[in-house]
């Protein structure tokens, strides 16, 4: 069995991502912590915060927060715009409601994450460290926080292996299956 970390981005959490995590069991992985754990699948500004020292050797990397010249203020205004669309559609305006409310709370959660995000936004410098692993990194077509041109800024990374999937920034908490088809391939 794959002993497999989830770390969500700024604004998520257990209470958010807990359709990827049973997706992941039920896909035969155990969820496990960072230092235990064969593969991290790090999503949003997660990706700047990886445990670099664990003995993980696959990095999957969901939209991190990468977009020069394009303000997080108008990518999160943005972001929240098209995810409320999307989780009106998936079920109704109560649960947006709802996960508005988690994202909030997860905000306050995680403090260091807001300057992570404003430092680190505008470089790759997170995957410097990573040169000896295997990574995957994954952009959603519609996110609003990761740039399309991130896959040209990648080409000084040979290790880093690119996918687009449909959705937005954060599809992968409840439509997990693009995501595990790609993990499976990375293994």
């Amino acid at each position: 069995m794959i002993n497999v970390a989830v770390m969500e981005g700024w604004a998520g959490g257990l209470q958010l991502s807990k359709q990827f995590r049973q997706a992941l069991i039920t896909a035969g992985f155990n969820i496990t912590e960072p230092w235990q754990a064969d593969v991290l699948i790090a999503h949003s500004t997660a990706c700047y915060d990886l445990p670099i020292k664990s003995p993980i050797n696959l990095f999957f990397l969901i939209d991190p927060p990468y977009w020069p010249g394009k303000s997080i203020f108008n990518r999160a205004v943005e972001k929240k715009r098209i995810d409320s669309k999307m989780t009106n559609q998936a079920g109704g305006w109560t649960a947006v409601l709802k996960k508005t409310v988690w994202e909030g709370l997860y905000i306050f959660k995680k403090p260091k994450y807001t300057p992570l995000a404003l430092k680190n936004n505008p470089s790759l410098d997170f995957l410097g460290p990573l040169k000896s692993k295997q990574v995957v990194l994954v952009r959603n077509k519609d996110d609003a926080f990761c740039s399309p041109d991130i896959q040209v800024a990648l080409s000084g990374f040979p290790n880093v292996r690119y996918a687009v999937v449909p959705g937005g920034h954060d599809d992968y908490m409840t439509n997990p299956q693009p995501y595990i088809d790609l993990l499976y391939k990375a293994i």
